[in-house]
């Protein structure tokens, strides 16, 4: 399946969903005892370390910076991901 750019869009509002519910932690509202999911609004540290390690991301020069470059590897696999997926992006 290709992806028109509305799709495309609809797709990684999606991702982007599951992967925020994936690296939320469930707390109880004090007073009312409800439960709350909260989620840093970045990528999981420690999934950007393994990408780097496993040859799929350049290593930044500077920690601080938000930008990070996909290494050839890191497209190849990305579009193999999508492939299982049935997806195709670009």
């Amino acid at each position: 399946m290709n992806l028109n750019e509305t799709a495309k869009e609809t797709l990684v509002e999606n991702l982007t969903l599951v992967l925020l519910y994936l690296t939320s932690r469930c707390e109880e509202l004090p007073v009312t005892h409800e439960k709350i999911y909260s989620t840093w609004k970045s990528y999981d540290w420690n999934a950007m370390d393994k990408l780097i390690e496993n040859g799929c991301l350049f290593p930044p020069k500077c920690r601080r910076t938000h930008t990070r470059y996909l290494t050839d590897e890191g497209v190849k696999k990305a579009r193999e991901l999508l492939e299982e997926l049935h997806l195709t992006a670009k």
